[in-house]
């Protein structure tokens, strides 16, 4: 009994903490994109946005957005580790959005919360692009786990978050960044409708990565294993 706690704890804290590598890592993209954005260069924004996405694709870093497409083939266990991924997530790219707030007072504020809402700010916006940008990282993992060539790999992760960034998508993760810099440097901000913009967006990366899963497998995925099994 004691041997199986350790083993659980030990397994926790390895998804946690690699969690928390991957908020950090997305931070990173998200503070160069509101950094060149800033500079009047949104293209290179999104593009060196990517490079997020990359490191987490190429050091086994546990980032919730790219696991949750994969929900409906595994088991509760899977969906646990999805969560404590998500709270990593949080976690890391807090720590960055607070330093870089401190740190980079120059960039441009105002396009932080412009970044963390979207254009206009109603919840069903934000969820909407919310899940654009869920299927756009559901693509990336997908193509990076299966095209074979590794160059092949990192330009279709760079081209997929590109385009979720330069469509304005809210990515979650990066939205937390975002937050944490917006609520140092915004007079007046209101951090419950930032919480609560997070959370949606959260949701609706969940919902775009499924979705674009569901369109990948077809309705088989939503069949129990041993009838998938017994179909096929």
């Amino acid at each position: 009994m004691g041997n199986n706690a350790c083993i659980m704890v030990s397994h926790i804290w390895k998804t946690l903490r690699l969690g928390i590598f991957a908020g950090v890592l997305i931070a990173i993209g998200g503070a160069l994109n509101l950094c060149l954005s800033s500079m009047g260069q949104p293209v290179w924004g999104a593009v060196f946005f990517s490079l997020g996405l990359m490191c987490v694709c190429l050091l086994g870093a546990n980032l919730f957005t790219g696991k949750a497409g994969y929900l409906l083939e595994k088991d509760r266990h899977y969906a646990f580790d999805v969560l404590i991924m998500a709270l990593g997530n949080i976690v890391g790219a807090l720590v960055v959005g607070y330093l870089a707030a401190l740190v980079f007072k120059e960039w441009n504020v105002p396009l932080a919360s412009k970044l963390l809402y979207g254009e206009g700010s109603t919840w069903y916006g934000c969820l909407l692009r919310a899940i654009g940008a869920g299927a756009f990282v559901y693509l990336a993992v997908e193509c990076f786990r299966k095209v074979p060539s590794y160059p092949a790999k990192l330009i279709m992760v760079a081209l997929s978050i590109a385009a979720m960034v330069l469509l304005g998508c809210n990515h979650s993760v990066a939205n937390v960044f975002y937050f944490a810099y917006a609520q140092i440097n915004v007079p007046g901000f209101d951090a419950w409708n930032g919480i609560f913009s997070v959370l949606v967006a959260m949701a609706g990366n969940v919902l775009g990565s499924l979705l674009l899963y569901w369109l990948q497998n077809g309705i088989g995925c939503l069949l129990p294993k041993k009838q998938m099994e017994e179909e096929k």
